[in-house]
C-alpha cells in the first residue's frame, strides 16, 4: 500500500466475505433477512402447537392437578345448560325489568334471557356470574344460595365435578334470592 492511498474503511459486504464465513447484522441492528424468517417460523409454529394442544384437550379433556386440568367442552356445555335450567327464567335483575315492560306493555324486549354462565375455553371451566353491588361485592346469603344450588348441579351428573364451576361477580349476574317487587322498587 503506497502512502498516499487511504485505507479501505467500508465495511463488508455480502461480495466481500468467503462463502463459509457468516454474515454480520446489519448496521441498525437487524438480523439478517433469512435469520428473521427462520424466527418467525417458530414463533408461528409455536403458536399452532399451542392452539392445536388446546383444541385437542378440549375435545378429550386433560387429567393432571387441578389448576391444569382440563374438562371436555362437551361436559362443560351441558353444565352451563344445566346452569341455565336450574336458575329458571327470572335470574337476573334485568329479568325482572323484562317481566314488569311486558305485563305493562303486553309486549316483552326482543331478544333472549341474559346468559349468567358460560364457558372460559382457557381455563377450562364455566364461569358462573353472581350478582354484585357496584364495588363487586357479593352478598353472603346471595354466594350461599349459588354455591348450594350449583353444588345440587354437580352431584346429580357424574360428568361434572366441582372443580368445573368458578364463581365471579357481576352488576347484572344470577340471584336466586332475587325479588322482583323489590328490584323494581330499586331496593336491590
Amino acid at each position: 500500500m503506497s502512502p498516499t492511498m487511504a485505507p479501505d474503511l467500508r465495511p463488508p459486504d455480502a461480495t466481500d466475505v468467503a462463502p463459509d464465513v457468516p454474515v454480520p447484522p446489519e448496521p441498525d441492528g437487524r438480523a439478517p433477512p433469512g435469520r428473521q424468517r427462520r424466527r418467525w417460523r417458530w414463533a408461528l409454529g409455536a403458536l399452532a402447537l399451542v392452539i392445536g394442544a388446546l383444541l385437542l384437550t378440549s375435545v378429550f379433556g386433560l387429567p393432571g392437578p387441578d389448576p391444569l386440568r382440563r374438562y371436555p367442552a362437551d361436559d362443560l356445555d351441558a353444565l352451563v345448560d344445566a346452569v341455565h335450567a336450574e336458575a329458571g327464567p327470572l335470574r337476573t335483575p334485568d329479568d325482572c325489568w323484562r317481566t314488569t315492560y311486558r305485563a305493562s306493555r303486553d309486549e316483552a324486549p326482543d331478544g333472549p334471557d341474559r346468559p349468567i354462565a358460560a364457558i372460559d375455553h382457557l381455563r377450562s371451566r364455566v364461569v358462573v356470574r353472581v350478582y354484585a353491588d357496584q364495588i363487586g361485592r357479593i352478598d353472603g346469603r346471595n354466594r350461599d344460595a349459588v354455591d348450594r344450588r350449583v353444588a345440587q348441579l354437580v352431584a346429580e351428573d357424574d360428568r361434572f365435578e366441582p372443580n368445573m364451576v368458578v364463581v365471579e361477580a357481576s352488576p347484572d349476574g344470577w340471584s336466586p334470592l332475587m325479588s322482583c317487587p323489590l328490584v323494581v322498587r330499586g331496593w336491590l
